[in-house]
């Protein structure tokens, strides 16, 4: 009897721990002329479970065939170095993702709305994003500088109203006035979210799904195509 109690208090310890801990992201974008290389890591329950991906290669070949990204992901739970794959980004990707979007959306009940509350729930600590830039000509470099100022604010502005900003933006554009044409910018986020809320979230979620008829079903057939899709490696 003892033993069971005293098992007992120490998994509810561990749960309201777990619960009390945050999910972490942290994302870093860096192009340097024709280089481009991005980074996420995940961290949750204290650091126990790491998630790493990056992306060290980003070829662009020609209209038809899109972006040809090399990504790379590793984590803390398995004994593999890591797996890397290439993944073709074109108009028949976006469009392929555009119907799984849909799909979700029919196998989920307000799908839109949980994502609305879920995403109001993370908090932005640190958000930094630099440009350096010159077009060649001292006139369109300020042309530039204003429109690039302009989508930029309206980025944030727009993220600022779906997630909670515990820090204000730190937001750079750098014009250069020279002769050469130039571009660099660099992307620095960290993101946190409750685990306790996550986990919440999840019930909520797989109950708008139970209340779509056939939805789980959806779900797990759309996985498994996306994992059978992501498994093809296109040729380089």
């Amino acid at each position: 009897m003892w033993i069971a109690l005293v098992v007992i208090a120490v998994i509810v310890i561990l749960i309201i721990a777990a619960a009390m801990s945050n999910i972490t992201c942290t994302v870093r974008y860096k192009k340097e002329g024709s280089d481009d290389r991005a980074e996420v890591d995940i961290r949750m329950l204290f650091g126990m479970v790491r998630f790493h991906y990056e992306m060290p290669k980003l070829k662009f070949d020609n209209m038809k065939k899109g972006f040809l990204l090399k990504l790379e992901k590793q984590n803390n739970l398995s004994r593999k170095s890591g797996d890397s794959a290439h993944v073709r980004l074109n108009k028949r990707k976006i469009e392929l993702w555009s119907k799984e979007v849909h799909i979700l959306l029919e196998s989920t009940a307000s799908l839109k709305k949980w994502l609305r509350h879920t995403f109001a729930h993370v908090r932005v600590h640190e958000l930094n994003w630099s440009t350096r830039f010159s077009t060649g000509e001292a006139e369109w470099t300020a042309v530039a500088s204003g429109v690039l100022w302009s989508i930029k604010t309206t980025l944030v502005g727009w993220l600022s109203f779906q997630v909670r900003m515990k820090s204000h933006p730190d937001l750079h554009v750098i014009p250069e006035f020279s002769d050469e044409m130039s571009f660099s910018t660099e992307f620095y986020c960290v993101s946190r979210l409750s685990f306790g809320y996550a986990m919440y979230a999840s019930f909520i979620l797989m109950s708008r799904i139970l209340q779509v008829e056939g939805g789980l079903k959806r779900w797990f057939r759309l996985y498994r195509q996306m994992k059978a899709n992501n498994q093809k490696v296109p040729s380089v």
